[in-house]
């Protein structure tokens, strides 16, 4: 027997996106150090996610993923980081894209 339909909310395609980008965003800070290959993944399925429904990763995930070449961006490793004037410049690595933030 099927149990009643009417008292389940469905699940809509933002909230399953948003819970997607939830579990990305873990996904890639638990994955930085140890394994470049499943955070430079889960860096791309967050930008691509983001694309399609709208939903963006909190700002502190933002800074961990180059847009360019929508890999993610390790300080030391993949990126370089300088602080000059209070100006944060963030360079990626394997692409060459300068990203500055104040």
């Amino acid at each position: 027997m099927r149990g009643k339909k009417g008292n389940r909310r469905p699940i809509g395609k933002k909230e399953v996106a948003k819970l997607a980008v939830q579990h990305l965003s873990e996904v890639l800070v638990e994955n930085l150090p140890h394994n470049p290959e499943i955070a430079d993944n889960a860096a791309k399925h967050l930008i691509n996610l983001g694309k399609k429904h709208g939903i963006r990763p909190d700002p502190k995930i933002r800074r961990f993923i180059c847009r360019t070449c929508k890999q993610s961006l390790v300080p030391g490793k993949t990126s370089r980081v300088r602080i000059n004037s209070g100006i944060i410049t963030t360079s990626c690595i394997r692409c060459g894209r300068v990203q500055r933030k104040e």
